[in-house]
């Protein structure tokens, strides 16, 4: 969808195109290692349309089953509890098949802070238990573009959460996203902060989970 069209309500039928262009994208692209932490693996990829990277992002959410898995990635109040690297998460719209979420995003001083608005849509594989997150561009009138904060934008992005094959306690969580900052961030700079970004959300994810959720579980 070309910058400037109006995408304050998505066709459910994009979601579905996504979720196949990523799966093949996941196994088929010429991945490269960008950087291994102990439970996050990132690779990379250039777009030969466009000079923004496409990144892959493997992690095991050690101690959590898939199911919470999930709850953890798409409960929009839960997630804000825990993911600070965005100072202001929330749902501008709820609609039958999707969401509208807000997402602001402080970065340190010279660079201006990025927000950016997506729909959101959850598609479930049960026979697999497997969940995709799937997340298109969009705009809200509740959320026009605010001054001196960047507005950036979802090129793709899906987050996929399967059992861990070797451990049903666990799950395995697979995002491959890639993001037009706008701008003028270096790209290096760009590169560094994303690359690190699906390791830190990794791990406040499962402290959380381990440290808060499951206690108010019980």
């Amino acid at each position: 969808m070309a910058a400037g069209k109006d995408k304050r309500i998505v066709d459910v039928n994009e979601f579905e195109k996504i979720r196949e262009q990523v799966i093949k994208d996941e196994i088929g692209a010429d991945w490269k290692l960008a950087k291994s932490f102990e439970h996050t693996t990132v690779y990379r990829r250039t777009d030969t349309d466009n000079r923004d990277s496409i990144f892959k992002f493997v992690s095991k959410l050690v101690g959590v089953p898939v199911e919470d898995g999930v709850k953890l990635v798409t409960d929009i109040p839960l997630r804000s509890r825990y993911d600070k690297a965005f100072t202001e998460i929330k749902v501008l719209d709820d609609h039958k098949d999707y969401k509208t979420v807000y997402w602001y995003v402080p970065l340190p001083t010279p660079c201006s802070d990025r927000d950016l608005v997506q729909h959101i849509k959850v598609l479930d594989d049960e026979t697999t238990r497997t969940s995709f997150v799937v997340a298109l561009p969009a705009t809200h009138p509740s959320a026009p573009e605010r001054p001196k904060v960047v507005r950036a934008e979802t090129k793709m992005s899906m987050s996929i959460l399967r059992p861990d094959e070797d451990d049903s306690n666990s799950c395995i969580l697979t995002t491959i996203a890639q993001t037009d900052m706008k701008g003028l961030i270096p790209e290096f700079v760009i590169n560094y902060a994303l690359i690190k970004s699906g390791d830190d959300w990794r791990n406040a994810m499962v402290t959380f989970y381990h440290d808060v959720y499951v206690k108010e579980k019980q």
